[in-house]
């Protein structure tokens, strides 16, 4: 599993260690967080509190359950629910006004404003299913944004399971253009085809071909028939 942080920033090796260091069952908190809870609020809500339905906004304050925080503070229990899925945090979810929600709008760390979840992802150049993972995973808002991910090496294998660092390199070692290579792969060729080109096959002659050949032949052999000589007559 993949690396997460808490809401202080720590960093644990494993969503299973995070969930051992606050004394939680790691399918407690999965399932916390799962339902919209902020990393905060899944991570530090005791197990007694989690079955009366209790819940706590970011002052403090106790709730019986998490709609009856919604409507303390004025906001649609699904309205709420969903912010806090977007990686928005407690105090921000209660207290933005509605128009805010209508616009789908979201705050990253510092505060700044985006018109939507994916604008504010392509502003820090990571995909917005890497960001949704990492909130998911328990990561806070500012390194799941400012964290780099990982780039993966892409390798390119020949038909005989060479391995090449690039296609450029590839190509280069069979002596093919990239361009030859790609119009190869749109007829549907085979990679072995592709790298080494196929074998033409040798065309039949026309049945004019032919006949010119034969007549070619024939003409030949008249030829050689007029240059023999005849053998002198014996001598009597």
């Amino acid at each position: 599993m993949s690396r997460c942080f808490d809401h202080l920033g720590n960093e644990y090796a494993s969503l299973t260690k995070m969930a051992e260091a606050y004394s939680l069952e790691t399918c407690v908190l999965k399932a916390r967080l799962a339902r919209g809870w902020t990393p905060e609020e899944a991570l530090t809500t005791s197990v007694r509190d989690r079955r009366n339905g209790e819940c706590r906004d970011h002052l403090g304050n106790r709730y019986p359950d998490q709609k009856s925080l919604a409507e303390a503070y004025g906001v649609d229990y699904m309205v709420l629910r969903t912010r806090l899925k977007r990686g928005w945090a407690l105090e921000q979810a209660l207290t933005a006004s509605s128009g805010v929600f209508v616009k789908t709008s979201c705050r990253d760390h510092l505060g700044k404003e985006y018109p939507n979840f994916s604008a504010m992802a392509r502003a820090y150049g990571i995909h917005e299913a890497t960001l949704h993972n990492r909130l998911r995973d328990g990561m806070p808002l500012e390194q799941a944004l400012t964290v780099r991910a990982r780039k993966r090496r892409k390798v390119f294998t020949d038909h005989l399971g060479t391995e090449y660092p690039s296609l450029k390199a590839m190509l280069e070692k069979y002596g093919v253009s990239s361009s030859a290579y790609w119009k190869r792969r749109q007829k549907g060729w085979t990679e072995k085809e592709c790298l080494l080109g196929r074998k033409k096959k040798k065309s039949r002659p026309s049945k004019s071909q032919i006949m010119e050949s034969k007549k070619r032949l024939k003409s030949a052999e008249n030829k050689d028939c007029h240059h023999l000589e005849l053998p002198e007559a014996p001598k009597t």
